[in-house]
């Protein structure tokens, strides 16, 4: 696991359909920064690469862009035959042979930034190539058409029209700014030197001529360029400036079915924490009630290795939000992806701390109802890597009579990792937690799931018929005593699995391989 802190990433726009059966995404937390620096790198670099929803909305724009210039570039034929009709000597072929050569390109580029699922990479690429590749048409157009003379000299500027259209800092445009500003004087100069009349060409007045066309461009341009600019800062400002009670809010780091997570920074005890906030489009009495269960839910819960409270309450225009502990290092998720199958010393260590913590939620009544890898963070205990942290109460099932009402009916929770009783409607009980936390392990042990179904639908119906595979089937060198608890964490019926996480934990000590293990430490410079 890296040391490092990562800065929030863009969540895939991927249909997740297949994937999970909640209301929402579970919310991914992210880690970011402890220091004043780190927090201006972490908004930094979300400014310069935007956060999903704002990169959504530039690369609408940019398809609104490209889709506005693959429509008026061929239009102004009709102007090109008007000038040829009054004037016969017009090169009627050489524009529309560079209208022919530009159009297709901007309507390429017009269908491939309305797809939502574009890279940041590609779309700053599309970015960047529309002045150049506009300016570049248009300044061959003006030499074709009698260069200084020529009436569409007005284009050049018009080109830089585009830039306001996605807010950037200036430095990202300087570039394209200078290209755009210098490429028709270059191809003046490189013409007067290569084969145009040279004396007429090289005057004084054309020279001058060149020179204030060029300085307007270039000014237009500047002006532009810097509109771009103040829309990136101003955007920076609103990020920086807002709050929530006592709360700066940095960046935005998930998104649930109820709630949306940020960052920010506690302007009283000096320090970052994870601000969870009540989305303004749920701000209905059941959903602030559920929110405000999930608060006490988690506020109840003191455990080393459950997410860390730290306040909450709500702001004088209704928006319910509470504070926790940001954490640094990584989804497990992440980790499973990068080095499963783990030793089985280290995932008995793992899934030892995540049932303890799912212990003490069980004996007050509480079932998370989403335990999976997304779900559970690494961090640092000290100095010692694979401390787990149980995250996101969100769905969590209470089971108290009073909470009833507010529980989340249906088929809620990610599919590889439900019980099979919760497909036939029954409720989430600390079982099905257990079963959970046992898909996980046998996850991390094979890094493989217990079903190998094709699609979700395959996945359900194997879930309800058949029993899961043998995880020395996948790993036969794996100790026949975690073997065990394994398959019985993951029985097909409750009351052959343990109990709750309790039960659980106190399964998985026994299986001897804790004694004597020790997660590794980190090296400090």
């Amino acid at each position: 696991m890296s040391d490092e802190v990562q800065t929030p990433r863009a969540p895939s726009t991927r249909p997740r359909d297949a994937e999970t059966l909640r209301e929402g995404d579970a919310l991914a937390s992210t880690p970011s920064s402890g220091s004043g620096g780190g927090r201006d790198r972490v908004l930094g670099a979300m400014l310069r690469v935007a956060s999903h929803e704002e990169q959504q909305i530039n690369r609408r724009r940019m398809s609104i862009a490209y889709a506005i210039a693959a429509v008026l570039v061929p239009s102004f034929a009709s102007i090109d035959f008007l000038f040829h009709a009054i004037d016969p000597s017009f090169p009627l072929e050489a524009i529309l042979a560079i209208r022919l050569a530009v159009a297709p390109a901007l309507f390429v580029a017009a269908l491939r930034t309305r797809r939502p699922e574009i890279t940041t990479k590609e779309l700053e690429r599309w970015v960047m190539l529309a002045p150049v590749m506009l300016t570049t048409a248009m300044a061959l157009s003006v030499m074709a058409t009698g260069m200084l003379d020529s009436p569409y000299v007005s284009g050049l500027l018009l080109v830089a029209c585009g830039y306001p259209f996605v807010p950037q800092h200036y430095r990202r445009a300087i570039g394209t700014g200078v290209y755009a500003t210098l490429v028709f004087p270059a191809l003046y100069l490189a013409w007067a030197f290569a084969g145009g009349d040279r004396d007429a060409m090289l005057a004084p007045g054309a020279l001058a001529l060149l020179v204030t066309i060029a300085a307007i461009h270039g000014s237009g341009i500047v002006v532009l360029v810097l509109a771009a600019h103040w829309l990136w800062a101003l955007r920076k400002e609103v990020f920086e400036s807002r709050t929530i009670g006592r709360y700066r809010v940095q960046t935005r780091i998930g998104r649930g079915g109820m709630g949306e997570v940020w960052s920010a920074w506690d302007a009283t005890l000096k320090r970052d924490v994870a601000l969870k906030v009540l989305r303004t489009d749920q701000q209905d009495p059941v959903a602030v009630a559920r929110f405000e269960r999930e608060v006490r839910a988690t506020t109840e819960l003191t455990h080393p290795n459950t997410v860390r409270v730290y306040d909450f309450g709500a702001t004088d225009d209704g928006i319910s939000y509470y504070a926790m502990e940001l954490l640094r290092g990584e989804p497990l998720s992440a980790l499973s992806k990068r080095e499963a199958p783990l030793p089985p010393a280290r995932v008995v260590w793992i899934a030892t701390q995540v049932a303890r913590a799912l212990a003490e939620a069980h004996a007050r009544g509480i079932v998370h109802r989403d335990i999976k890898p997304e779900n559970v963070f690494m961090t640092l205990a000290g100095d010692e890597r694979d401390h787990a942290k149980v995250l996101d109460f969100g769905i969590a099932r209470i089971t108290s009579a009073a909470e009833t009402g507010l529980t989340q009916t249906g088929v809620i929770g990610t599919p590889q990792y439900l019980a099979p009783e919760l497909l036939l409607g029954d409720k989430a009980t600390p079982r099905a937690d257990v079963y959970a936390l046992g898909v996980v392990t046998f996850q991390l042990l094979t890094g493989a799931f217990p079903f190998a179904a094709e699609d979700a639908r395959a996945l359900l119906l194997a879930r309800m018929t058949l029993d899961p595979r043998d995880v020395r089937e996948l790993v036969p060198e794996l100790p026949e005593v975690l073997a065990d608890v394994v398959r019985r964490a993951l029985a097909r019926e409750p009351s052959e699995r343990y109990a709750d996480g309790g039960a659980l934990a106190d399964a998985l000590a026994g299986t001897g391989l804790l004694d004597g293990h020790r997660p590794e430490r980190i090296e400090h410079a």
